[in-house]
């Protein structure tokens, strides 16, 4: 502490601030010397916010940029009261005209992480918390992120998670994945059912943003028999809202 202040806090606001300065991802070099930090602090920053998913790491140019999941920490606190906002009132329509937990996913890395949740307000409901990561071809979320990749790709991220220190879950096959992919790219949604957790399903699709023009997606979860008995009606509220965000 320096002054009464937290410097590693600091540092942390810092960070986002050069990045909005400027508009484009860094490498941990040129962060280090734009901030006036010790690269080795800079670097364990970084990684730490990447952990947490606040934090984007492309391993092919080797550059950090700051991730969705921030733009979602203060829009609460800006919003005009009643103003549209396309992806939050995307999310606030799906869980009013549904009932059913609504999540927001993007590709953090190999995982799938969930940005922003709504719980449904059922006694039985699907409710992971926003921060949430599972594998991405465990989840309904994640297999709808993989179909905008190209099949070379996938088979990469797959032998990465395969290969990940401490990975406890079962082995990624490639015949599978590829498949539930093939039928997310023709219907255009996907529909996980007992997947990355026992007796919950999801109903999912793609959600275009402005935001680097990134994809996330966009979904319905609950438990299994009640998605399934609602198949027809979730998948079609669910691809409407989508497409009109």
């Amino acid at each position: 502490m320096q002054n009464g202040l937290v410097k590693s806090a600091i540092r942390v606001f810092d960070l986002l601030e050069l990045f909005d300065a400027e508009r484009r991802p860094l490498r941990v070099t040129t962060i280090a010397q734009k901030l006036e930090a010790p690269q080795s602090s800079v670097s364990m920053l970084l990684k730490s916010l990447v952990s947490r998913g606040y934090m984007e790491f492309d391993a092919t140019t080797r550059e950090y940029c700051p991730s969705v999941r921030v733009a979602f920490l203060g829009d609460w606190a800006t919003r005009i009261p009643h103003k549209r906002d396309a992806v939050q009132d995307a999310l606030r329509r799906l869980a009013n005209e549904t009932g059913e937990t609504v999540l927001l996913g993007r590709q953090s890395g190999i995982l799938l992480q969930y940005l922003s949740v709504i719980e449904s307000q059922n006694v039985l409901r699907f409710s992971p918390s926003p921060g949430t990561m599972r594998p991405m071809h465990r989840t309904a979320s994640g297999i709808m992120l993989l179909s905008t990749q190209d099949d070379e790709r996938i088979g990469r991220l797959l032998r990465r998670y395969n290969a990940e220190p401490g990975r406890t879950g079962p082995v990624a096959k490639n015949a599978t994945t590829m498949r539930a992919v093939e039928w997310a790219r023709e219907h255009g949604y996907y529909e996980s059912a007992n997947l990355a957790t026992q007796g919950a399903g999801v109903i999912a699709t793609l959600l275009a943003t402005p935001i680097r023009g990134q994809r996330l997606s966009i979904g319905v979860g609950g438990p299994v028999d009640r998605l399934h008995a609602r198949r027809a009606e979730l998948v079609r509220t669910v691809l409407a809202i989508a497409s009109s965000s």
